[in-house]
């Protein structure tokens, strides 16, 4: 009985497992993750400034900059915030913002 419901219990999780995106719905993003380059961060006090400004948005739930590569990893909510937006408040914190390789801000 302890292998058949080890096997049940199994089966039942990759279900959940497979089920999670189709229960998201159309439309929602979820959490996702980004990197802007972000140009004019000289010291430890332009990175902070840069991380102030994505934390202060709803739905930025992580952001983390390096001064040596002149970026910004963010990990943010897609149904609340945009990298459109990121950039805009990283731009109005006195920084240039850009999404490397082209990618498109939606």
């Amino acid at each position: 009985m302890g292998r058949l419901t080890a096997a049940v219990a199994g089966v039942v999780a990759l279900l959940l497992v497979l089920a999670a995106p189709a229960a998201a719905g159309p439309g929602k993003q979820g959490i996702q993750e980004t990197t802007i380059a972000v140009s004019g961060m000289f010291c430890s006090s332009c990175s902070a400034a840069v991380v102030q400004a994505l934390k202060r948005l709803d739905g930025v739930a992580e952001a983390q900059a390096d001064l040596k590569d002149d970026r910004v990893r963010v990990r943010y909510d897609g149904d609340k915030v945009t990298p459109r937006r990121m950039m805009e408040a990283i731009r109005k914190a006195g920084y240039r913002a850009s999404l490397p390789g082209g990618q498109a801000p939606h």
